[in-house]
């Protein structure tokens, strides 16, 4: 027994000294872009969530909240953290009563997230918006809210817009950082809204956000100072692969510049990494794709110096093979109720409402015009205008076939379903009318045009109806369009006049119409367009072009994108008498409307060719030609020079 002693205490000691090793573990869960998806990603009538092995829908937060258990409880005693990068809100009909109900926040704190940062889509409803959806969840939820942290957000004190925004961050419930001690381990969060989320915010003001990279190195030291073991950011700023397979963006970028952050939980560029990207060879930039298809799970632990090591990394699917959660889905069809009576009665629909049917899924890709042609063919005829103007990135979602190609209201609506109005605070961008000339027409054109190339980015890609044109890449910016037809492939095409004094029509949402006030100054005074009424009046600014949609009424009864889209699906022709209209997908409605003509030929090079190409030419050719007299008169100097040498040694 005294021989065996010693040994018993050695392993007794060796397990103490194990044992806190063990329990330095972690596994933080997360999710980013839930964008108000809370049902399956595919048509809603096919989701089924109380069964399994019986649709091909993905997603739906009542999976979500079954996969969050077993991911729990296979953690074991190891510490938690569920953790999201913003853009909860904002892409389906959920989001329209989200300031009534806060049904996002609401889920999220019943499934238990410890935190999340804000995205861009938070404040499409304004700061006054963001803070109603925040002031609904309280209500519901009280102290269990899922806390919101937003380091970068400054509020304008000499403004009352987002006075109500920062009430909710004097209680505590909008924080610029966050403590959680679990496990043993104290862990610091912090949140940031990026450059690029910014920019894509038209209704921040009078919110401001301060520079990431420094805020982000204050928090850090602020979070050190206070213990934290862990530093884990929330962002909302985004990631993109290079063509060499690198990955770069503001989230790695903003790693790179500042030491000290050892977890990133990102969002914004929707990007499903199967694998965290690991900046400097040791912090994981992690995202999980968007709308509650992918929850991903990190499972680090801390070294004996406290550095936090990656152990493992899994990105789980959300599908099928996930039974849904039965308290969730009935509080996600209580929701659905309250969007029904709110939102879609008052103008006669109904959630799960049968609309059309398509023979096959529509995209948004470059070669698959069907669904943009859509799109714009809606704003054409909803407005009664020549031409309509849209940008790939309004179009929120693709129209996915399912089993049986059915789309519902509910369907339909992802394909628009941002803005707010401008008369009122209804959802939905209201659509406007403006008229302009023929060669302000061009430069309308030319500037969609450029935005795209320059941002190299799908978002800026025009989409058009009532027109065709093509550009020369071999032209000057600016003046690159060479031909503009108006019409449609049903009807046929003539050539636009450019030098006429005719004024054209042309509509579009408020968001996407706001630019040609702009022209000038997005062309550098290059280009110049002065929106019209139909008499040829200009018009001072956007809400004089808005459509009153019922004059005989007070005010402006605004009508919405998603208005005129419903509107002009219901009117297509029911071509097998099943009651649904049908989607055409051949023939006119797959017509490529921008088409790319690369061409040195003269013609090419400056058939409606403006000053600019003109100017460019003739600066080329001065350019060829002025070295040539120079050679020339060199060359002829020399010659003379010689000659007169030969001359006087004969």
């Amino acid at each position: 027994m005294r021989l065996l002693s010693p040994w018993l205490a050695a392993c007794c000691l060796l397990l103490a000294g194990l044992a806190p090793a063990a329990e330095r573990e972690f596994t933080i869960l997360h999710t980013n872009d839930w964008q108000s998806r809370l049902l399956g990603f595919g048509p809603n009538n096919e989701y089924s969530p109380a069964t399994v092995g019986d649709d091909e829908t993905v997603g739906g937060v009542a999976r979500l909240a079954t996969l969050l258990k077993q991911r729990r409880a296979a953690a074991g005693e190891r510490a938690v953290l569920l953790l999201d990068g913003g853009d909860f809100t904002m892409g389906t009909l959920f989001h329209t009563v989200s300031r009534e109900i806060g049904g996002e926040l609401r889920l999220m704190s019943e499934l238990g997230y410890d935190a999340a940062t804000l995205g861009n889509h938070e404040f499409d409803f304004r700061p006054a918006g963001l803070a109603a959806m925040i002031g609904a969840a309280h209500k519901a939820e009280g102290e269990q809210l899922v806390p919101l942290l937003s380091s970068n957000l400054r509020f304008d004190p000499a403004r009352k817009e987002d006075d109500s925004l920062q009430a909710h961050a004097t209680a505590g419930r909008l924080l610029p950082y966050k403590l959680i001690d679990r496990g043993g381990i104290r862990f610091g969060l912090f949140g940031l809204l990026g450059n690029n989320a910014v920019a894509v915010s038209p209704m921040l003001k009078p919110l401001t956000f301060a520079d990431p990279v420094a805020t982000a190195r204050a928090m850090v030291e602020k979070l050190r100072e206070e213990g934290a073991e862990v530093v884990i950011l929330l962002s909302h700023m985004g990631v993109t692969r290079q063509e060499d397979g690198s990955w770069r963006g503001e989230e790695v970028e903003l790693v790179e510049q500042v030491p000290g952050i050892d977890i990133v939980v990102g969002g914004h560029s929707h990007t499903a990494l199967a694998q965290p990207l690991l900046v400097g060879g040791r912090t994981p930039v992690m995202q999980a794709g968007s709308e509650i298809q992918h929850l991903g799970e990190l499972h680090m632990r801390l070294d004996e110096q406290g550095r936090p090591q990656l152990v493992d990394y899994r990105l789980h699917p959300l599908d099928d093979r996930t039974p849904g959660d039965a308290a969730i889905s009935a509080q996600v069809e209580d929701f659905k109720q309250v969007v029904g009576e709110r939102m879609l009665a008052p103008k006669g629909y109904r959630f799960d409402q049968p609309l059309a049917r398509v023979e096959r899924s529509l995209t948004r890709e470059f070669d698959d015009p069907v669904l943009a042609n859509l799109v714009t063919d809606a704003l054409r005829h909803a407005t009664a205008s020549d031409v309509a103007f849209t940008g790939n990135g309004t179009l929120r979602d693709d129209l996915r076939r399912g089993r049986d190609g059915v789309q519902s209201v509910s369907d339909l609506f992802r394909l628009a379903p941002l803005g707010i109005g401008e008369f009122d605070d209804a959802p939905g961008y209201p659509l406007l009318k403006v008229y302009v000339t023929g060669q302000e027409l061009k430069n309308i054109l030319e500037v969609l045009l450029l935005a795209y190339q320059l941002r190299d980015s799908q978002s800026y890609y025009p989409r058009v109806s009532g027109l065709r044109f093509s550009y020369n890449p071999w032209r000057v910016p600016f003046d690159r369009v060479s031909r503009i037809e108006l019409g449609d492939a049903e009807q046929g095409y003539r050539p636009l006049d450019l030098q006429g004094e005719r004024l054209y029509s042309i509509g579009a949402t408020s968001y996407v119409g706001s630019f040609t006030w702009l022209i000038g100054d997005l062309s550098k005074g290059l280009l110049q367009v002065q929106p019209k009424d139909a008499q040829g009046r200009p018009l001072a600014d956007l809400k004089a072009a808005i459509i009153d949609a019922d004059p005989a009424q007070p005010g402006v009864q605004e009508y919405k994108e998603w208005q005129g889209l419903l509107e002009h699906i219901r009117s297509l022709a029911d071509l097998d008498g099943d009651g649904l209209a049908d989607i055409p997908t051949r023939g006119a409605a797959a017509e490529q409307r921008m088409l790319r003509e690369p061409s040195l030929h003269p013609l090419a090079l400056y058939r409606h060719a403006g000053p600019l190409q003109w100017g460019a030419s003739l600066a080329l050719l001065a350019g060829v030609l002025l070295p040539w007299r120079l050679g020339r008169g060199w060359r002829r100097r020399r010659a003379t020079a010689r000659a007169s040498r030969s001359s006087g040694m004969a």
